[in-house]
Order: structure tokens, then sequence, then C-alpha cells
């Protein structure tokens, strides 16, 4: 796997790496992740991001980047770490031949919701008019009896 730095002028505050990882979803690595962003502090180097991701395939859209997980700890948003790490998930998609970033934000997450459509994200919920829908583990012991 390819490690990627992020220089310290991307953050003039900030001396911080980025090492990125990759992989197509398989029963052994079913997600890749972006290590934990670092802030190197007076304190040592401090964890204050993550990003975790795989690739699918839609019929309609090809192949995908979805977006499993994503977290800037409060105290170091509006920093431009979310964005850096935007950039890179993106650059990764890419890289990957994807034809978009699919991810999930709870509906009374307005920031986050604020953040993304700024960035040119569509709301499919509204946009298309998806419902997301779960099977719990009982409908699926029940739904596999089934004859």
């Amino acid at each position: 796997m390819a490690t990627d730095e992020v220089t310290q002028n991307a953050l003039p505050s900030f001396n911080w790496t980025l090492q990125g990882t990759g992989a197509l979803v398989s029963a052994a690595a079913p997600c890749a992740h972006l290590p934990p962003w670092g802030v190197q502090t007076n304190l040592g180097k401090v964890t204050v991001g993550f990003a975790m991701y795989y690739f699918t395939y839609d019929p309609w859209i090809g192949k995908l980047l979805y977006l499993e997980d994503f977290y800037v700890i409060q105290a170091y948003r509006g920093l431009g770490i979310g964005a850096e790490m935007l950039k890179r998930l993106s650059q990764i998609a890419i890289r990957r031949q994807c034809n978009c970033m699919h991810f999930l934000v709870v509906i009374w997450n307005q920031a986050s919701i604020d953040y993304y459509t700024r960035r040119g994200a569509l709301d499919l919920s509204s946009e298309e008019g998806w419902h997301l829908f779960r099977f719990n583990r009982e409908e699926l012991m029940d739904m596999a009896g089934e004859e």
C-alpha cells in the first residue's frame, strides 16, 4: 500500500502526516481507512479525526466509494482538516475509477448536512426520494429459514 504525506504547509500550525490505504471489498478486508489523522502538539501526536470507507458497485452508477465513517474532533473543526480528508478521499476515489462517493448523515446533524452541501453533495433523500432500510438479525434469521 502507498504512503501519502501531507506537507506541513497544508495546515501551517500543525506538523502532521496521513498514511492512506485502499482495498476492494472482500471477506478478508471489508473496509479500508485513512489511518487516524494526527497533529503534533506539545504533548506529542494527537489523533484528531479518521475516515473509514470501502468500494462498492451500483448498477445505475457504477463503481463508488462508500464513506462509512468520517469524524473530526470538535476542537479541531474549522481548521481545514475535514476538507483535507475529503480531498484525499476524493483523490482515492478518482484514482480507483469511482463515479461518486456515497455516505449517510443522521437527519438531526444539520451542521454536517450544511458542511457537505456547501461542498456540492446532493441530499438523495430529497433529490431522489430514497429511504434507508435495515433488516435486523432476527429478520435475517426468519428469512434465512424460509423455504
